[in-house]
């Protein structure tokens, strides 16, 4: 069962790897380095709205507050029931640790710890980004 949600969760990050990041970034391969960050979080059915709740609050603070968050989406996972997946994008490592320590993500924390069942996480440095151009 293990397996099979890690294998589920490496799909979805590839598809949103596969999401626009930008016009400006079409390139199929950018030496622009970019530091991406997904997570997969669970929830007990009655917390899971609250749980969108404060994910999207968090998105929109990200994107507005902070100078090196490039892009935060939310999805909720079809085949995962009660699950959000992140997929956020990052100028460079420094950038996430910065977005760590923001107020709105320390609120997001301590509001999500007792209602956050699952947790998954995956960081890493882009590779390459292959989009079409809008």
């Amino acid at each position: 069962m293990e397996r099979t949600y890690l294998t589920r969760f490496a799909a979805i990050a590839a598809f949103a790897a596969s999401l626009s990041f930008s016009a400006a970034l079409a390139d199929p391969v950018t030496s622009h380095q970019v530091y991406v960050v997904s997570v997969d979080f669970g929830s007990a059915p009655e917390n899971f709205a609250r749980l969108k709740e404060l994910t999207f609050a968090n998105a929109k603070s990200s994107i507005s507050d902070e100078a090196g968050c490039r892009q935060f989406d939310v999805y909720e996972v079809p085949n995962s029931p009660n699950h959000v997946f992140l997929y956020e994008a990052y100028d460079d490592e420094t950038a996430f640790k910065q977005h760590l320590a923001s107020p709105h993500y320390k609120q997001f924390s301590d509001e999500t710890t007792s209602i956050i069942t699952s947790r998954a996480v995956s960081r890493g440095n882009m590779l390459a980004m292959n989009r079409k151009p809008n």
